[in-house]
């Protein structure tokens, strides 16, 4: 799951969700190590696919 797949000829998806986003965070190869970035910036570098893979369920009432 690299977050730029073009670099290695794979694609990359990005949920919808994400695309609305100021910024994108991502792991930089370690457990430790994150990368903030603009979503604008991530979208140019990695021209990601944007799909609906994800929704957001809403709490039970009473949780």
């Amino acid at each position: 799951m690299p977050p730029f797949g073009n670099l290695y000829g794979v694609p990359t998806y990005v949920d919808k969700s994400l695309s609305q986003e100021e910024y994108i965070v991502f792991e930089a190869g370690t457990h430790t190590d994150a990368i903030r970035l603009s979503y604008r910036d991530y979208q140019k570098i990695a021209k990601p696919r944007v799909e609906d893979f994800a929704i957001k369920i809403q709490p039970m009432k009473g949780e």
